[in-house]
């Protein structure tokens, strides 16, 4: 793969460790490339060869999610006595990931950009999607060595709930399938989900698919149950190490702010066109998505933020070879 002869469009980014295609569109990373080791490089995501297949990519391969990622349930917001009604864009009748027409829809601008940096921004008017408040947000990917950073900034000119998302897909050994993957998460906790997709009051982990405590496999049987947010330990707010995932010889610590880390095996996904890296297809990739709480407006989760209050993510993935 010749990853140095980005497509028409794609900007990219690079160190002697990592090679990144960051797509405006969505403000996706179309592909993170690991350049070291014998192997030559390696791509680390899920993606699409042809940039143009994004716009009609449903899965969010590789976007920014927001304004509020993840489920809002009923598709409403109530605030102080008024009724926001969003874009209810699930069978379930809920808003997901900021709705049809949310971030990872939209075209962001190239605020600044270097070689091994680059920052996007979007302006969200009031009432996108059914949100209150125009909306100012830049997210900025930038490598350091073998380290990617991502991080999310907005301020909003009236409370609305915000949760920005970085949704790649991960598959780091080149196979198939994560049967090859080892995941260990800093979390005793998890949300079990209702048959409405909703989060329930959270459960240990200790005896289901989501006990990777101590590191575990991604087991086949476990892919289609593998799609709920964890609970950290360690106080959100606080960048601390999260998680890890190994596979090929190739480690990628998580480090992350947020209080949540959805885990996501990608039971739902298929081919639509031409891929860029490992076929599309159930249990191909893991998602790994630190974030706020799902349905967090309606669970009194502290999700609002306003004139007063700006809104801040940071996530880093170090990547390192691995026995």
């Amino acid at each position: 793969m010749d990853c140095l002869h980005a497509p028409a469009g794609v900007i990219v980014l690079r160190t002697e460790c990592l090679l990144a295609w960051v797509l405006p569109y969505g403000a996706r990373l179309m592909q993170l490339f690991w350049l070291r080791g014998s192997r030559g490089p390696r791509p680390l995501t899920l993606g699409f060869a042809d940039p143009h297949a994004y716009a009609q990519d449903r899965a969010y391969l590789g976007a920014v999610c927001g304004r509020y990622a993840n489920r809002i349930g009923e598709a409403a917001l109530e605030r102080d006595g008024q009724r926001y009604p969003l874009d209810a864009n699930t069978p379930h009748g809920h808003c997901l990931h900021g709705g049809s027409g949310g971030w990872s829809e939209q075209l962001w601008a190239v605020a600044s950009q270097t070689a091994d940096a680059l920052t996007l921004a979007l302006d969200s008017a009031h009432g996108d999607m059914g949100f209150p408040g125009r909306c100012q947000a830049q997210v900025t990917y930038r490598l350091n060595g073998a380290r990617l950073l991502w991080q999310a900034q907005a301020r909003v000119d009236r409370d609305s709930p915000l949760n920005i998302v970085q949704h790649s897909y991960w598959n780091l050994d080149g196979q198939p399938d994560l049967r090859g993957h080892r995941l260990q998460v800093d979390a005793q906790r998890y949300h079990p989900v209702d048959a409405r997709e909703l989060p329930l009051a959270a459960a240990p982990v200790a005896g289901t698919c989501f006990d990777f405590r101590a590191g575990a496999g991604i087991a086949p049987g476990c892919v289609p149950q593998l799609d709920a947010a964890m609970v950290l330990d360690g106080a959100g707010g606080a960048l601390r190490r999260i998680a890890r995932l190994q596979a090929g010889g190739l480690a990628m610590d998580v480090h992350t702010d947020r209080p949540y880390l959805h885990v996501y095996a990608s039971a739902n996904l298929r081919t639509t066109a031409p891929p860029l890296g490992v076929a599309h297809g159930p249990g191909a990739a893991l998602c790994l998505e630190t974030e706020d709480m799902p349905n967090g407006p309606a669970l009194g989760a502290d999700v609002w933020y306003g004139p007063h209050r700006d809104y801040q993510h940071t996530l880093t993935l170090d990547f390192s070879e691995a026995a």
